[in-house]
């Protein structure tokens, strides 16, 4: 990274400047700015409270130190803004789950048809058990009729995208409810 003073101009400051906005949700004493890729005084402002912030020499250039750090907070930043990591429950590729048959990927699964049914009347509460018991197919049932699909009561595609839909909506999304 060459070092940078004003007026330099370009991609690199745009990236600068990308980095320092990031950074703006987390360090709420850096100013909010709008990349332009011009180094001007609001981004000489805001590397110059970036480096007290730091620890590291306020100069408002922008050398390998002031870059590297910038780079290294820009990346933990970004780390903790991220939303989390999701699993795939029901994987691609995965043959339905028929009543009777036992799979640890149902454990997770019941879990989240026990949350739904706190919520949605017509649920049964049923235990996690790895097994897709008469309950949990009873369950399955219910959400395929809710999604006019064939009421197997096995676990396919159909019914697990209806099932994650449900549990956004009433679980995820509803913090009163984790």
């Amino acid at each position: 990274m060459p070092v940078m003073n004003p007026p330099t101009t370009g991609t690199p400051v745009h990236n600068l400047q990308r980095m320092l906005r990031t950074l703006t949700n987390v360090h709420r004493e850096i100013p909010l700015l709008s990349p332009n890729g011009i180094f001007g005084e609001e981004t000489l402002e805001a590397v110059m409270i970036f480096q007290r912030l730091m620890g590291l020499p306020v100069n408002g250039t922008v050398d390998q130190r002031t870059w590297d750090a910038l780079v290294d907070e820009h990346h933990r930043v970004s780390h903790l803004l991220a939303p989390p990591r999701t699993a795939a429950l029901f994987p691609q590729g995965t043959a339905p789950i028929q009543p009777g048959q036992t799979t640890p990927l149902l454990y997770p699964i019941q879990g989240m048809l026990l949350a739904l049914a706190g919520v949605l009347a017509d649920l049964q509460s049923v235990p996690p058990s790895g097994v897709l018991d008469t309950g949990t197919a009873a369950n399955f049932r219910r959400l395929q009729r809710w999604g006019s699909y064939p009421e197997t009561g096995a676990l396919d595609r159909d019914t697990w995208e209806l099932l994650s839909h449900l549990y956004e909506t009433f679980i995820s999304r509803n913090p009163q409810n984790l």
